[in-house]
């Protein structure tokens, strides 16, 4: 898959999973272009079609840029050329950081630059072995990043309540799409980044290079040793770390009073030593780069995308010692549809206190369990119950309903449905909301639950 189509696609789905109440993507949108693309239902770029078909409906209706959301935070090359220039001038007045004409043979920018350069070279020819049994984290380091931007974020935007619902939606599905991107293609992002990382490399040593001979032609620039241990020491270093730059011009070690022909050295250094090197680094990590953002594989068999399809999202509801009357059923179905796609039909059925899973219990449906968090979670009762459960199947989804609890009962029960639930199913599937409160923020707030921990 492309990587345009490959963004796009994660940003709908972090557009449909931020914007529960549907202010830009409503289900009739949705259903609009589900029957346009219907055609195109057994082609292999049937998400890539639907995206696009959808971007273009939903652009037109609300005056949407939507590649300007999609296309951030990519690393591009070309978009770059600040932070080059920035480098490049950072490297031209490192000549300038002294004012004194005599320069330290082995204490200037340009020399540092080798040091660091070769460091670099050292740590790229080493790193599988280095860091074979480690794994550096960019993406988990991201995601806090953008987790405490986001909190910092919708803090100081409580200051401007007049901003635009859709601008909200959009930044907050702007952030989430760069959680889900960098995911999916971090090994790409990766990649971008050290290419970046090259261009500024080679833009700081080209500036550095342009300040010696600038700063040669403007003033007094001579090369010395200033230390207690004899310079015929650092000569015979020099020697060393020169040798291929001068059998390549044919030349000989200057003595410290030859100005420019140190410079001249240093240049034919930097070429040698930083900027061919950089070059081939810069060429194949772009080799790297476009093999890489031709071949993403999305993962659109999750439940998510169901939605965006004619299928049918196969769940089960479970009640467990009590029933869930009509508005509680139609929250809970209505919210499990924006969460997992249309259903054709919601089975539910109600598990008397001590009563077990029917044996007809159909293993290809997406069972979810519903507790009344009044009643006192007990090991011999429920979590007897869900022992069994997952003897027979692989995971579950539940739901506990707080809805009979007063205000004082409602932390201390929590904590103990909490106890119970995390050595059974996990944190994961546990879901604590009041299905009586019908308003949308409940109903948004269960739906973003499910997306978060199910997504």
């Amino acid at each position: 898959m492309l990587e345009k189509d490959a963004r796009r696609i994660l940003f709908f789905r972090a557009l449909g999973e931020t914007d529960h109440e549907g202010v830009i993507l409503p289900s009739s949108l949705l259903e609009t272009v589900r029957k346009k693309m219907e055609p195109f239902l057994e082609d292999s770029d049937y998400f890539a079609r639907f995206c696009r078909s959808l971007e273009k409906l939903a652009a037109g209706r609300h005056n949407i840029n939507f590649p300007t959301y999609y296309m951030v935070f990519d690393f591009k090359l070309g978009r770059s050329g600040l932070l080059f220039l920035i480098s490049f001038l950072i490297g031209l007045g490192s000549n300038y950081l002294g004012s004194g004409p005599k320069i330290n043979i082995l204490l200037n920018p340009l020399m540092i630059l080798l040091g660091w350069n070769f460091a670099v070279y050292l740590l790229l020819l080493f790193k599988g072995i280095i860091f074979r049994k480690y794994s550096l984290p960019p993406a988990n380091t991201a995601f806090q990043l953008i987790n405490f931007a986001r909190s910092i974020i919708e803090k100081f935007n409580l200051l401007f309540l007049k901003r635009s619902k859709k601008a909200a939606l959009l930044r907050n599905a702007r952030i989430y799409f760069i959680e889900l991107w960098l995911q999916q293609a971090n090994a790409l992002s990766a990649a971008r980044l050290s290419l970046i990382l090259h261009g500024m490399a080679i833009a700081l040593t080209c500036g550095v290079v342009a300040g010696l001979y600038l700063r040669g032609l403007f003033q007094e620039y001579q090369f010395a040793w200033f230390s207690t241990f004899d310079k015929s020491i650092v000569m015979s270093l020099g020697k060393v770390i020169f040798a291929p730059v001068l059998l390549l011009t044919q030349g000989s070690m200057p003595e410290e009073n030859m100005g420019a022909a140190w410079i001249h050295l240093f240049a034919a250094s930097a070429v040698f030593y930083i900027l061919l090197p950089r070059f081939l680094l810069l060429f194949h990590t772009r080799l790297k780069i476009k093999k890489l953002s031709r071949s993403i594989e999305l993962d659109l068999t999750l439940p998510y995308f169901k939605k965006w399809r004619l299928d049918s999202t196969n769940l089960a509801l479970y009640s467990y010692s009590y029933t869930l009357d009509d508005k509680n059923l139609f929250l809970l179905n209505e919210t499990l549809e924006r969460v997992y796609g249309h259903q054709d039909k919601l089975i539910v059925e109600n598990i008397p206190w001590g009563g077990n899973l029917s044996k007809s219990q159909n293993r290809e449906r997406i069972p979810v369990f519903c507790f009344n968090a009044a009643q006192t979670p007990e090991n011999e009762v429920h979590g007897e119950f869900l022992s069994r459960i997952l003897q027979r199947l692989n995971s579950c989804i539940v739901i506990v309903d707080y809805s009979r609890l007063t205000q004082q009962q409602q932390n201390s029960r929590f904590l103990l449905w909490k106890t119970l639930l995390e050595d059974f199913v996990g944190l994961n599937k546990f879901f604590w909301t009041n299905l009586e409160i019908i308003g949308r923020e409940n109903d948004s707030e269960l739906a973003a639950a499910l997306w978060r921990k199910n997504h």
